[in-house]
C-alpha cells in the first residue's frame, strides 16, 4: 500500500512537471507570437502601409485562407498573391502584398511589380532568404548555388558556368537525343496498352537522365531501371525536406527517422555520384569532342586554383562540393522542367490551331518523316534554333506556370521604389518573394494573361516580339539567375519536336472537375515534393497519330 502511494505521489510529481513544462512552452510561443504581431503592425503604421485585415492572433491566416477556399484545396501556395492582388486591387496596385503567414511562413513582402522585382534580383542582388539555407541544408548541406552568397557563390558559379554555356550545352544534344528517343519509346508503350499514367513521373526521369549526360556525360538509367537506387534517394530526400511549417509537415518535422533516412539517402547519393565523377576526372586531360559540365567544371577548378595540370588523385573539396552541387542540380532541374513539358502538352491538347501550326514547323525544319527528326537534330543540333513558334510555345508556357520563384532578406536600410509613384516600401524583417507567377499573369503588362498564345511572343513575320523589359522571369533575372536555364529550354524543344508530331499527349482529368481560372490543369502541392507540379501529376492516355 505504501509502495502504490509512494508511486502515485510520484506519478503526481511528474505529471506537475509536465504540466509546468508545457505551461512554459505554451507562454514562450504566445510571447513569440505576440512579439511577431507586434513587429509587423509597428512596420505597418510608421510606414502607413495599406494591408489586408490583421489579426493580433492569425495575423493574415485567415484572410488568406478564406481567399484561397474559393480556389481548389491542392492550389500551389506560390499562386496566392495572385489571389489575393485579383481579390484585393486597391491594396495591390502599386505592385507589392505585405502578407503575414507567420508561424506557418516568414512574414513576406510578396512584390510582382517588374521593375521593383529588378531592384532585389538585378541592380542589387539582395542576399538569399534563412528559409531557403534552413530548408536545403538537410539535402546539399549548404554547398550549392542556390543557397550560398558571396564569394562562395561567386566561386563556384564562374567554376560551373563554362559547362552550362549556350555552345557546350548544344554541343551535347546528340547524347540528349538518346535519352528523348528512350521517353518517346515509353510513351509509344502506353499508347498501346491504352493505360492512364501520370505523364510527370516519366517526365521527371527522362529529365535526370538527360541532365546526367550533361553533367557527367553518361545515361543515370533512370528511366530504364525501375528503383534507380541515385533517383529513389534523390526522391525520398525530396519528400523528407520541410518547405513551410504548416500542419501538413508537422509529421515530418516530429518524424525521428527523418534525419536516418536523409542520412542514409545522401550516403547512396554520394556513392553513386562519386564514382562518376572520379571517372570524368580521370578521362578529362584525354577527352575529345563535346565536354561534360563536369569536365569543364574540372579544368576551370584546377586553372582558378593556380595549377598548370590536373595531378593524379582528385582534390577531396572539389568532389566534395560538386557531389553537392549536382544533387542540386538534379533536384533543380528535374521536377521543374518536367512540370514546365505537361503543361506545354496540357496548353497544345487545349489548343489545337496551336498545335497544327507547331507540327507544321517541325514539318519544314526536319521534314514530312517525323522518323527522321531524330538523326537530323544528333547531326545538326542548330536546327533546334530554328523553331521559333516551338521557343515561344515553351516561353510561353513558363510565362502561365512559373515553377516557383525567388526569396530574399529584407533589411532595415533597404527599401523598395514604385518607379510610377515614387513611394518607399520597407523591407525589414521580411522574406521578399519576387512573386514571378502573379507578374506573369498581371494584365498590366500582359493582354489577355489567363489565355495561352504563344504568338504573343512573335510578329507578324515570324520574328522575336520585343516585350516591356523585366517581364519575364521564370528563371529569374540578374546575377543570381537559374544556371541551367539553356539546359531547360532546350530539353524541351528537343522533347517536342521529337513527340509532337507522332503522338497525341490527351490530358485525362474529369470536365467536372474543379478549376483555376479555367482550367483543369493548374499548378498544385503535390504530396512529397516542394515545386509547383501540375494536379493529379497530370493524367494521361497516349495515341499514336496516323500519319498521312
Amino acid at each position: 500500500m505504501a509502495l502504490f502511494e509512494l508511486s502515485a505521489g510520484a506519478a503526481l510529481r511528474v505529471l506537475r512537471a509536465v504540466g509546468v513544462v508545457a505551461i512554459a512552452i505554451f507562454a514562450r510561443g504566445f510571447f513569440i507570437l505576440y512579439q511577431k504581431r507586434m513587429q509587423f503592425r509597428r512596420l505597418v503604421a510608421k510606414h502607413g502601409l495599406d494591408v489586408l485585415p490583421h489579426s493580433l492572433i492569425f495575423g493574415h491566416l485567415i484572410s488568406v485562407g478564406m481567399a484561397m477556399a474559393k480556389h481548389p484545396a491542392d492550389l500551389n501556395g506560390q499562386v496566392s498573391p495572385l489571389v489575393l492582388a485579383r481579390d484585393h486591387p486597391e491594396l495591390a496596385k502599386d505592385g507589392v502584398l505585405y502578407i503575414d503567414l507567420w508561424p506557418i511562413s516568414y512574414q513576406m513582402l510578396a512584390v510582382f511589380h517588374p521593375d521593383m522585382m529588378a531592384q532585389f534580383c538585378q541592380e542589387n542582388s539582395q542576399l538569399k532568404h534563412e528559409q531557403v539555407r534552413w530548408e536545403f541544408y538537410p539535402l546539399t548541406k549548404n554547398k550549392d548555388l542556390v543557397t550560398t552568397d558571396g564569394a562562395q557563390w561567386k566561386r563556384w558559379r564562374s567554376v560551373f558556368n563554362p559547362g552550362f554555356s549556350t555552345q557546350n550545352i548544344m554541343s551535347l544534344v546528340p547524347s540528349f537525343v538518346e535519352e528523348v528517343l528512350v521517353f518517346k519509346r515509353y510513351l509509344e508503350g502506353i499508347a498501346t496498352t491504352g493505360e492512364v499514367v501520370a505523364l510527370e513521373t516519366q517526365g521527371m526521369k527522362a529529365t535526370c537522365d538527360i541532365i546526367g549526360r550533361a553533367v557527367l556525360g553518361k545515361s543515370l538509367g533512370i528511366q530504364t531501371t525501375p528503383d534507380n537506387p541515385l533517383f529513389k534517394a534523390l526522391k525520398e530526400n525530396i519528400a523528407w525536406l520541410i518547405p513551410e511549417w504548416a500542419p501538413r509537415q508537422w509529421g515530418k518535422m516530429i518524424n525521428p527517422l527523418r534525419r536516418l533516412s536523409m542520412w542514409r539517402n545522401n550516403a547512396i547519393m554520394r556513392r553513386e555520384l562519386r564514382s562518376l565523377i572520379e571517372e570524368q576526372y580521370k578521362n578529362s586531360g584525354h577527352i575529345e569532342g563535346p565536354k561534360t559540365i563536369v569536365n569543364l567544371a574540372i579544368r576551370t577548378y584546377v586553372k582558378e586554383n593556380g595549377q598548370t595540370s590536373m595531378g593524379d588523385v582528385i582534390d577531396p573539396e572539389f568532389v566534395d562540393a560538386t557531389i553537392e552541387h549536382i544533387k542540386m542540380f538534379l533536384f533543380a532541374g528535374h521536377d521543374t522542367t518536367a512540370s514546365t513539358l505537361s503543361f506545354a502538352y496540357y496548353s497544345l491538347h487545349e489548343n489545337p490551331e496551336i498545335m497544327a501550326k507547331v507540327r507544321a514547323e517541325h514539318d519544314a525544319v526536319f521534314g514530312a518523316d517525323p522518323s527522321q527528326a531524330a538523326y537530323m537534330i544528333s547531326k545538326t543540333p542548330a536546327l533546334l534554333n530554328q523553331l521559333p513558334l516551338t521557343l515561344a510555345v515553351v516561353r510561353e508556357t513558363l510565362r502561365m506556370y512559373p515553377p516557383v520563384g525567388s526569396v530574399r532578406a529584407g533589411s532595415p536600410d533597404y527599401f523598395l521604389t514604385n518607379p510610377e509613384t515614387g513611394r518607399q516600401y520597407p523591407t525589414d524583417n521580411l522574406m521578399m518573394f519576387s512573386c514571378s507567377y502573379a507578374m506573369q499573369r498581371d494584365a498590366t503588362y500582359w493582354a489577355d494573361p489567363d489565355t495561352f498564345n504563344p504568338e504573343r511572343w512573335l510578329t507578324k513575320d515570324g520574328e522575336p516580339a520585343q516585350l516591356r523589359k523585366n517581364t519575364w522571369r521564370p528563371f529569374e533575372l540578374g546575377p543570381r539567375s537559374c544556371i541551367g536555364q539553356e539546359l531547360a529550354m532546350t530539353e524541351l524543344k528537343l522533347i517536342l519536336a521529337l513527340t509532337l508530331r507522332e503522338l497525341d499527349i490527351v490530358p485525362m482529368y474529369a470536365p467536372t472537375g474543379e478549376r483555376f481560372f479555367g482550367a483543369l490543369m493548374y499548378q498544385a502541392h503535390v504530396s512529397g515534393e516542394l515545386t509547383a507540379h501540375p494536379k493529379g501529376g497530370m493524367p494521361v492516355i497516349v495515341k499514336k497519330r496516323v500519319l498521312s
